[in-house]
């Protein structure tokens, strides 16, 4: 537990391969997305061991086994981005070798967010990042930007800030059911997830504020703002998921154009958690990451 201002505790965890091959591991961080804790991605975790990385991760502020915001715990809430970011550092800073070295970044939705965040601000430190269904524009909201934009903002002028926003609601059977889901075509990895909820209901994290929802939308415009983008120049590898709706494809390729060393990889085939995938495509996703690395090594 990582001890942050204002008594809050920030739950991280490092994983390191089982058997080393001589000197110094190679260091990746790995963001997980939004609602999601560390137990979720021990196989994707397992998949970095395997490739000789020791693995450094967190429950965001708000998410898994760190503390929460709001008495009811099923709230997602948030009050700024940079909040998350200023909690990332203070992970790096507690960990020895990711303290002051350079690193591999894995990070899926509101974490690759963020993680390509981190290496707008700290590209010393990045080495090369594989973001996942970036969180770089919100999916289907039946709105145009510009009007959920300001209705959110009018929202949390009010004590609505710390409301769900509208039509959400806390964990319960709708969450729980496999069919219609927009997640994942995984069932047994889907029905494992909600195991591990169901053994520790603390983990539990349902639909967000509407202050959260502004966090995010303002964190987009920052990102996305001409020049931002183009200044990145670390490798980057976009994993798109074919069939998400959960965030924007549109802005995920319109991002990509505008990143000098930015590769695609578009999974047709695949819902918003590719890494919660089928295994066909949870392959040809981790193959693309070995090229991937495999590029990074030949160009040194």
């Amino acid at each position: 537990m990582i001890e942050r201002p204002g008594g809050i505790r920030l739950r991280a965890a490092r994983f390191d391969p089982v058997s080393a091959s001589g000197g110094e591991p190679r260091l990746c961080v790995f963001l997980s997305g939004y609602t999601e804790f560390i137990e979720k991605n021990l196989e994707s975790i397992g998949e970095l061991t395997d490739r000789g990385f020791s693995v450094l991760t967190l429950d965001w502020r708000g998410q898994g086994l760190s503390d929460r915001l709001l008495a009811d715990r099923h709230k997602g809430h948030i009050d700024r981005m940079e909040t998350h970011l200023e909690d990332l550092q203070a992970v790096l800073d507690g960990f020895a070798g990711f303290r002051d070295g350079r690193f591999f970044m894995v990070a899926h939705s509101m974490g690759a967010h963020l993680a390509l965040r981190y290496a707008i601000d700290r590209p010393e430190r990045v080495d090369r990042a594989v973001l996942i269904a970036p969180m770089l524009g919100i999916g289907r909201t039946g709105l145009p930007n510009w009007l959920a934009r300001c209705l959110v903002e009018g929202f949390c002028l009010t004590p609505l800030a710390g409301s769900y926003i509208f039509g959400g609601a806390g964990y319960g059977p709708r969450r729980q059911r496999f069919e219609g889901n927009v997640l994942t075509q995984d069932q047994a990895r889907f029905e494992r997830l909600h195991r591990l909820m169901a053994e520790n209901p603390d983990l539990v994290l349902a639909d967000p504020t509407f202050s959260w929802v502004r966090a995010a939308l303002r964190s987009i415009e920052a990102v996305t703002v001409p020049g931002v983008l183009e200044r990145v120049r670390i490798p980057l590898l976009l994993a798109v998921a074919g069939q998400d709706t959960i965030v924007s494809n549109a802005a995920i390729e319109a991002a990509a154009h505008r990143l000098p060393d930015a590769q695609v990889l578009r999974l047709s085939d695949a819902k918003h958690e590719i890494l919660g995938e089928l295994e066909p495509i949870r392959r040809a996703f981790w193959d693309a990451v070995d090229a991937f690395l495999d590029s990074g090594e030949a160009s040194r």
